[in-house]
């Protein structure tokens, strides 16, 4: 007896494989082809990766790019970047929903599937002076977005100032938003994208010791506002901006005595700040200086994080102890980004502008 299962049961199981075997499966049959392109799926898809913390790949950057799948951590592989590298790599601006913003040297941008291979080049933008980035998605006209702040600079006392252009794949063209009184503080770093906004931890100040905002972009109004921060129990030395399961979070370092992690519970809700946990310099070899969470565990129960770009470590959040990571393939120093497998397209309807047409989207 031959047994039919429906559609939905079939998405279903699908949703829960990786995606170079979809990407094999789509040879089954035109209608398993046409069930993976469909965008339904492809949500479906990355709504269950990201609910169950599955797919997930760490990637490694120092000349060239090396990746491993983030459950096991490795082996790793080179990554093969679309761009003109020109010896000198290329830099990832950011990452959401599986696709990477990328750039080499000479400012060429691209916004790139390493899972599918499909890559979209950018309009050129010559930015000479200082700049930050950040790249995320906008929930409600389902667009991704890449951010620049330039940074202008003050003269005779007055203010800083920034001016900020954004790219859209729907638009495909660079455009002035709002300015900014502000610029990025020390360490500079690119925007990091939690709950629909990209967030900078800015100052309008040049003096180091001045207290730092937490500037968060809204990705849908393109309008700027200050994040609540946490109520800190002592003097802050640097504070950095991460994501850790989908919630901001903030790196509080305190000198090189100790740094506290803390979560945002529930989004722009300043009483739901939590310290998931604090370390002290006896915890790990070195200073504390640099630290970046990466991800939880697949359990919960770990946070992996990079350390002044020469380590990684796991961190057991209920034994407070810190194991190193170290994978055969591993370079000597590298820059992290987690970058989930997905299959979102580039294929977006674009607004007809200026002659302007999907000429640039690149496919395998």
């Amino acid at each position: 007896m031959k047994a039919n299962l429906s559609l939905d049961l079939i998405a279903d199981i699908l949703s829960r494989l990786p995606v170079k075997h979809l990407l094999c499966l789509r040879c089954v049959s035109k209608l398993w082809r046409s069930l993976i392109d469909d965008p339904d799926f492809i949500n479906l898809h990355l709504r269950h990766s990201l609910d169950s913390r599955t797919n997930h790949t760490l990637i490694l950057k120092n000349t060239d790019l090396h990746t491993a799948d983030l459950a096991s951590l490795g082996p790793f592989a080179k990554l093969e970047h679309p761009l003109m590298s020109y010896n000198h790599g290329v830099e990832i601006q950011g990452s959401c929903n599986g696709l990477l913003c990328i750039r080499n040297i000479v400012e060429d941008m691209a916004i790139w599937n390493p899972s599918t291979r499909k890559y979209q080049v950018l309009p050129f933008l010559n930015s000479c002076k200082g700049y930050v980035c950040g790249f995320g998605h906008d929930p409600i006209a389902d667009d991704y977005k890449v951010v620049k702040i330039i940074q202008l600079g003050g003269a005779d006392g007055k203010p800083l100032e920034s001016e900020v252009k954004v790219c859209s794949l729907k638009r495909n063209r660079w455009r002035k938003i709002q300015d900014i009184p502000c610029v990025s503080s020390f360490p500079v770093a690119n925007g990091v994208f939690a709950s629909g906004a990209l967030h900078w931890v800015l100052t309008q100040k040049l003096d180091l010791s001045e207290e730092n905002t937490i500037v968060a972009l809204d990705l849908a109004t393109e309008s700027f506002r200050e994040a609540p921060q946490p109520e800190y129990e002592r003097m802050i030395y640097q504070l950095n901006v991460g994501v850790l399961g989908g919630c901001l979070c903030v790196v509080a370092n305190h000198g090189d005595a100790r740094v506290d992690l803390w979560v945002m519970k529930e989004y722009g809700v300043k009483e739901s700040w939590t310290i998931l946990f604090s370390l002290v310099s006896e915890d790990v070899i070195g200073s504390l200086r640099f630290l970046k969470p990466l991800a939880y565990s697949r359990c919960g129960n770990q946070v992996l994080l990079e350390h002044d770009k020469i380590n990684l470590f796991w961190y057991d959040l209920e034994k407070k102890k810190a194991d190193d990571v170290w994978v055969p393939g591993m370079p000597f120093s590298y820059e992290t980004e987690v970058c989930l497998q997905s299959l979102v397209s580039l294929n977006v309807k674009r607004r007809q502008q200026n002659g302007e047409d999907n000429r640039d989207i690149k496919k395998m």
